[in-house]
């Protein structure tokens, strides 16, 4: 008789076209539980090739300037990298404050992801300039070999000190 009522509930939910959801668990502290893919767990090592997945995190580094070009030197957490160090060489037009360049993002296992960047001044605020990127994935290392996305940088520069954070999101697909 079980195995019969157990048929049946695999049948009824099959024909009703929902899939079976466990409860929701709630945390006494109110934070929320992050997806796998975000926290570093077994989603970000499944991820298959040509799918295109969130990419997203956060930031921080040190802007130096030598003449027209800005080269910036930092770290950051984030999706599918893990802890990754991050470079970029940035030539900006002084008149239009609008810069194109080169960025390596280097995951903790050492794999690259190479992107062209294009940025633009949204906000200035002596001595703060809010930026954003948008940088196209052009390949990469690793895993990243064959990559391809876009990604959108949001970040802050204090022009006293070189001093800039910020986030990023976008999409990545692994290739082939």
């Amino acid at each position: 008789m079980r195995y019969l009522v157990i048929g049946f509930c695999v049948f009824a939910t099959a024909c009703a076209g929902t899939s079976p959801t466990a409860p929701t668990a709630s945390l006494s502290s109110g934070a929320a539980i992050p997806p796998l893919s975000q926290s570093g767990g077994a989603a970000v090592s499944q991820a298959q090739h040509g799918s295109e997945l969130p990419f997203k995190g956060n930031l921080q580094a040190t802007e130096a300037v030598d003449g027209a070009v800005h080269h910036l030197a930092g770290t950051g957490n984030g999706t599918h990298l893990g802890q990754f160090t991050y470079s970029a060489d940035i030539t900006v037009d002084e008149q239009t404050g609008e810069g194109l360049g080169t960025v390596i993002w280097t995951a903790a296992n050492g794999d690259q992801i190479f992107a062209a960047t294009h940025g633009e001044i949204v906000l200035f605020d002596f001595p703060n300039l809010t930026l954003r990127e948008t940088q196209v994935i052009t390949g990469g290392t690793g895993r990243f070999n064959g990559a391809s996305g876009t990604i959108i940088v949001d970040r802050s520069l204090d022009l006293l000190t070189g001093n800039t954070a910020g986030s990023y999101s976008g999409r990545i697909s692994l290739g082939d």
